[in-house]
């Protein structure tokens, strides 16, 4: 019973620093990165996970058996994957599983919770799945589920938030009962993982006395833990970027009216990244495009924060090439190390976004207008254009992004759409699989009939 009533302690604390900054709606990212949203039909809630060019988050009020989680795909299309859950803590997935993670089991009336729960192939999920029937392990066989991550072995891993030092972290195991065995103890309000490239495990520890953050860092190889950051003014949830550095949301900015993420690099240095939220939660990055996606308390809007390092101009020239840019793509370089207009993907590698390697390369293909950059200044757009070169007529994801791309054109800062997922199949003749193409051209005009022409060629290998 301490233990239950330590939880609602620290809800009672999050919900009072989310009445203090409710007001707030500008959203300030770092410099080089581009602001967006992606809306949803309610306040997202939890937690939000990326998979290929879908975004998974949770929707409801909390309650018994009130929450579910809700695919968006790229076109908009909203589907309802998950129902029945009660206090949706974390998600992860892959093509394969989405993992969620539900701490209210203990509410008058659920049927199911606090524990795992495993969604199969989640993107192609086309009607409701109760939570009932999908735990991994029994409900309430982790009391406290919050954050969860995907281990370099695909297994998930658990931060049971428990609190005055009974928090742990569980790792999944593929065989043996129970499924869950303990990796940390020791630990106080368990508050989101997040894996290394090197396999070192982040876990964020919020102190249930002082309530402020501390990352603790384990080594699978020595077994050992180590606090490496501490006075955090709060800890919710982590991911990398795309830069290795270590992003943590749950914090507040010295004023306490505007909760940020702060990132930490290799050095353990910890720097403001983004501001201007009532209360980031949820987080995670898209390793590909190095987009980053945080859900805000209250907000039916997931924040989108895209690289602008990340960004391919299309090869133009510099005095016009930020004005369309491609995004979610990475080129080729030539002998000189600069970008050409080509890239290419094998079947069933991280850049093929279908995850799986079926005979056909998903390429994800986004456009960013008015892109800020050294020597470019982008005037009032006039029309845009888009070419499927050797087809009579577009795919129809690219006339979708191309459509979203014509709703933007008229506005005055740098902005965002897509990304489209563009199939490329490979050739089947009688020697086997063959590399195939697909080759597209942008072209964005200016009121002066002044044009700035990008061409990105996808080539599929097997």
């Amino acid at each position: 019973m301490q233990l239950r009533l330590g939880h609602w302690v620290f809800c009672s604390w999050v919900l009072s620093c989310l009445w203090a900054c409710r007001a707030l709606a500008l959203v300030i990212g770092p410099p080089g990165y581009i602001v967006g949203q992606l809306s949803f039909p309610s306040a997202a809630t939890g937690d939000v996970a990326v998979i290929g060019t879908s975004v998974f988050t949770g929707q409801g009020a909390f309650g018994a058996g009130t929450q579910s989680v809700v695919r968006r795909d790229w076109d908009g299309t909203l589907t309802t994957v998950v129902t029945g859950l009660n206090s949706i803590g974390g998600l992860a997935g892959n093509h394969a599983y989405l993992f969620i993670t539900d701490n209210g089991g203990e509410l008058a009336g659920a049927l199911t919770g606090d524990t795992a729960f495993a969604l199969p192939n989640p993107v192609g999920v086309v009607s409701p799945v109760s939570a009932s029937g999908l735990e991994i392990d029994a409900p309430g066989s982790i009391p406290f589920a919050q954050g969860i991550a995907l281990g370099p072995d695909g297994q998930p891993y658990v931060g049971d938030a428990a609190g005055s030092g009974a928090g742990r972290v569980l790792r999944h195991r593929a065989f043996g009962y129970p499924p869950f065995v303990l990796l940390l103890g020791g630990l106080d309000y368990v508050a989101g993982l997040a894996f290394a490239n090197n396999g070192f495990l982040y876990v964020g520890d919020l102190n249930s006395s002082t309530f402020q953050g501390s990352i603790v860092r384990y080594d699978p190889v020595t077994n050992t833990q180590t606090t490496v950051v501490s006075g955090l003014s709060g800890v919710y949830d982590q991911a990398f970027d795309h830069l290795g550095n270590l992003l943590v949301t749950g914090g507040f900015d010295s004023t306490f009216t505007s909760s940020t993420i702060v990132a930490v690099d290799a050095s353990n240095n910890v720097t403001q990244f983004a501001s201007g939220f009532s209360f980031t939660t949820g987080i995670d990055v898209d390793q590909n495009s190095g987009r980053v996606y945080v859900v805000d308390f209250g907000s039916a809007n997931i924040t989108t924060l895209t690289p602008v390092d990340r960004l391919f101009p299309g090869g133009g020239p510099q005095a016009t090439d930020c004005w369309s840019e491609f995004s979610d793509v990475s080129p080729v370089l030539n002998q000189q190390g600069q970008p050409t207009s080509k890239v290419v993907c094998r079947d069933g590698d991280p850049c093929d976004r279908d995850g799986a390697a079926n005979g056909v390369c998903t390429f994800a293909v986004g456009l960013c207008l008015r892109v800020p950059r050294s020597g470019c200044v982008a005037p009032p757009l006039s029309s845009i254009q888009m070419a499927q070169l050797g087809q009579s007529m577009l795919d129809p994801s690219l006339q979708g992004l191309l459509n979203a791309a014509q709703a933007i054109l008229g506005g005055s800062s740098a902005e965002c759409v897509g990304p489209a997922p563009v199939q490329v199949p490979l050739l089947s003749t009688p020697q086997g699989l063959r590399p195939s193409k697909k080759r597209l051209r942008v072209q964005v005009r200016a009121a002066s009939s002044k044009a700035d022409t990008d061409r990105l060629t996808l080539r599929c290998v097997p």
